[in-house]
């Protein structure tokens, strides 16, 4: 799987960087000013692959990071790393012929970390089920808490009925005994007026025992008609109460987890901030104290969202009328396939066994050693000095430790010759400096043993290594600072590339240490290895750039704003031209650097331009017009950067005129040649020196024309062209080198202008060729 594109999200000085692309041949560099953002793009990407992060990474907003890496599969499918029986039904024909996907590590907190898979085909698809699963579930605590209310409802009515029909039973029993009393009075009286006075006594008691007997009826037929309605809910009422009291519970333990986490973040912080040991010893104490009870929360929060899922499956099928035992026995069986189905999160931990690693260069970690003991080896002693590089070392010469294990010491000082040798000449297919004109620097290793002078370690194996050239042999340590850093880089990425795990190498600012042609030497490692592993690399040397390659740039720097508020925004090759001349300075010296170097130096009809943009607007026009001698344009580094580029020229006694611009510094300019340079020959001053009524060539063009063809936009702009250019920070060499390149192609042609660009063109290149054509009369005879 290859890297392809990244996106970074609230880490150091990034809010955003949106997607950005990586060059298609393994080698992207990164561009920009100090404190842009470049680096902050490596270690974001070295975060992704190893899971950490640390409190001086987040922004002041506190957001945690969420950084996203997209991936192709190099001759494979997505279908080729994951088990298709796993994927849920409907998302497996999508992901047949799937040449890519993006995966994404995002923090809950400093310790806490979530890898998934965030590709939108297959998220839309999981949100979807997920955003139906919840409709499912909501619904399902509506009618559960619906259920629970009426119950509830009808439990207290019962309740209360209960109380009125005891308190009328009790009245019944007690009207029926004294009915019974009053009967046996009435029976035994004799007398009439007795008899008229009991049976008037009982009527009464008769007539309210009826009227009791009527409401205990109807209390009862109220009592039965509320137990059945709430026996009628039957496996549903103890099933909505049991649901939710998982549901206070689930609540009660996230609200703990959460504030754990809380807490542990809170503690973090603290511990990255405080310098005293006493203090540090306490925080350190309670963050792993909040980490072990982080843990059992986390597990008891599992464990009763598994059960709160469990009672709502369960609970849905009630609902649907089935019985509780049945509902259980098939919910087990649908949760037992479930989990046979990937989640998000499980289709990234499958995918990151297959990533690429990421690893950060570090220039002086693992430097190669005076000399390293066989036993150090032997058993695998990472931390002893050198330990790294002297395994590079032995894996570039197709050595392992156990080699040196054989006896026959002659075989392997043989061996150890021969490899040197070899070694050497590998090394200087990339290390092309040299100490003098013919002297360049040799790799040496040696198999040796401690003589008596070591008492403990008399008569142990250990290598020792030397870099020697034809008059010296020197300890790795005794040499430069530059040469050592390059060994040790050499070693590093020759052993990488030969390692089966690919790797994507980060690193930052190669190369310090190096001459500007020891420098070119790293680019052409990058190149020899862009087959076997990914390089991203930061870096403000013009030599680090290949100007035919500008595809692998991608140039950082800050939108306007104080401190973390100021954001890194990255762009790429295409949009260069918003691109501050800060954040571009490396690309200037790439493409004057280039444009030098690649012309032969002409006798005669050589101009000498302020910069780079003059230089390919000049030769735009040329080809526009249709000249038919070339003029050779020689771009300086700016406006005072010319007065070097004339005396190297008169020094060479090669022809050139001068073409400046017509602001401040064209004109500070012009006066300095005419008493420096030209001060002895009126004839060359007004011949050869050509000031522009202009401030800038870009000033030539039209209003309207500068908009269409330069611009390429609609606006309104009331300053002159270079003004515009400067106050929005645009950069003047993209916007030129874009348009030269649309005139190559033949997309804009001289019809296109209209007549007050085309005569302002014409103008100037008929002072050019006048300029570079004139001789005077002692040239002539010349």
């Amino acid at each position: 799987m290859k890297l392809s594109a990244f996106r970074i999200r609230n880490f150091r000085s990034m809010v955003d960087s949106k997607v950005n692309y990586l060059s298609n041949d393994n080698i992207t560099a990164l561009i920009g000013q100090n404190e842009s953002g470049k680096t902050t793009i490596l270690e974001a990407l070295h975060s992704f692959s190893n899971g950490t992060i640390s409190e001086d990474m987040l922004r002041s907003d506190s957001a945690f990071p969420v950084i996203s890496c997209y991936f192709e599969f190099n001759e494979t499918y997505l279908k080729d790393y994951l088990d298709l029986d796993k994927i849920p039904l409907g998302l497996k024909r999508k992901l047949q012929k799937k040449k890519g996907i993006w995966l994404e590590r995002s923090w809950k907190n400093l310790t806490n970390t979530i890898f998934r898979c965030s590709d939108n085909e297959l998220v839309e698809f999981y949100k979807g089920l997920n955003e139906s699963d919840q409709t499912r579930i909501e619904t399902i605590h509506k009618y559960i808490q619906q259920i629970n209310e009426e119950t509830n409802e009808l439990r207290a009515e019962i309740q209360i009925i209960e109380r009125d029909k005891i308190d009328l039973l009790k009245e019944t029993d007690d009207l029926t005994k004294r009915l019974n009393k009053a009967k046996r009075i009435l029976d035994k009286a004799k007398k009439p007026d007795q008899i008229k006075l009991y049976q008037h006594e009982h009527e009464a008691l008769y007539k309210t025992y009826t009227q009791k007997k009527i409401d205990l009826d109807e209390i009862l037929k109220i009592f039965n008609d509320k137990q059945e309605k709430l026996e009628a809910y039957g496996e549903k009422d103890p099933l909505a109460v049991r649901l939710l009291k998982i549901k206070r519970i689930y609540n009660k333990e996230q609200e703990s987890f959460d504030k754990c986490n809380e807490e542990l973040q809170y503690f973090e912080g603290l511990f990255n901030k405080t310098s005293n040991s006493k203090e540090l010893e306490l925080l350190e104490n309670n963050i792993l104290h909040l980490k072990s009870e982080q843990g059992k929360l986390e597990r008891i929060f599992r464990e009763v969202s598994s059960e709160l899922d469990f009672i709502e499956r369960v609970a849905e099928k009630v609902l649907a009328e089935k019985n509780t035992r049945v509902a259980e026995s098939e919910v087990k069986i649908e949760l037992s396939k479930q989990r046979e189905i990937y989640t998000l999160e499980q289709i990234g931990d499958e995918l990151s066994t297959h990533l690429p690693v990421f690893e950060f260069f570090e220039d002086f970690a693992s430097l190669l050693p005076n000399r390293i003991d066989l036993s150090d080896l032997f058993d695998e002693n990472t931390f002893i000095e050198g330990y790294k590089a002297v395994n590079n070392f032995l894996a570039i010469s197709g050595l392992s430790s156990s080699f040196f294990k054989q006896e026959n010491d002659r075989i392997l000082k043989q061996r150890i010759e021969n490899l040197n040798g070899e070694i050497t000449i590998d090394f200087h297919e990339f290390w092309s400096q040299k100490i003098s004109a013919q002297n360049k620097i040799h790799l040496n290793f040696e198999l040796e043993h401690y003589d008596n002078s070591i008492p403990e370690k008399s008569g142990n194996p250990y290598l020792e290594f030397w870099i020697k050239d034809n008059y010296e042999r020197l300890y790795p340590k005794q040499r430069s600072r530059g040469v050592r850093w390059f060994l040790s880089f050499y070693l590093e990425l020759k052993a990488t590339a030969m390692s089966k795990q690919k790797k994507v190498l980060l690193i930052d600012e190669p190369g310090l240490s190096l001459h500007a042609k020891a420098q070119q030497d790293v680019l052409k490692v990058f190149e020899n290895l862009k087959n076997d592993l990914q390089i991203i690399y930061c870096t403000h040397s013009p030599q680090l750039i290949d100007m035919e390659k500008m595809y692998r740039v991608l140039a950082v720097q800050r939108k306007e704003g104080k401190g973390m508020n100021s954001q890194s925004v990255i762009l790429d090759s295409k949009s260069l031209k918003s691109a501050n001349s800060e954040t571009m300075m490396p690309l200037f010296s790439v493409f004057s650097g280039h444009i030098v170097k690649e012309k032969k130096l002409i006798k005669d009809r050589n101009l000498i331009v302020d910069d780079i943009s003059t230089f390919y607007y000049l030769s735009a026009f040329s080809k526009l017009i249709g000249k038919n001698e070339e003029i050779y344009f020689i771009p300086s580094n700016g406006v005072n950067g010319i007065t070097v580029m004339t005396n190297l020229f008169t020094g060479w006694k090669t022809d050139f005129s001068v073409l400046l611009p017509g602001n401040v510094q064209g004109q500070k300019v012009f006066e300095e040649l005419k008493n420096s340079i030209f001060i002895h020959s009126k004839d060359h001053i007004d011949n050869k020196l050509i000031l522009m009524e202009e401030e800038n060539i870009v000033d030539l063009f039209s209003k309207l024309d500068f908009k269409k063809h330069i611009l390429n936009k609609r606006i309104g702009i009331p300053e002159t062209n270079s003004e515009y250019i400067e106050i929005n920070n645009l950069s003047g060499i993209y916007l030129a080198s874009q348009f030269a390149t649309m005139v190559d192609n033949g997309e804009i042609q001289k019809s296109h202008f209209d007549e007050q660009t085309t005569n302002a063109i014409t103008n100037l290149l008929s002072k050019i060729e006048n300029s570079v054509s004139f001789k005077n009369f002692e040239e002539q005879l010349n």
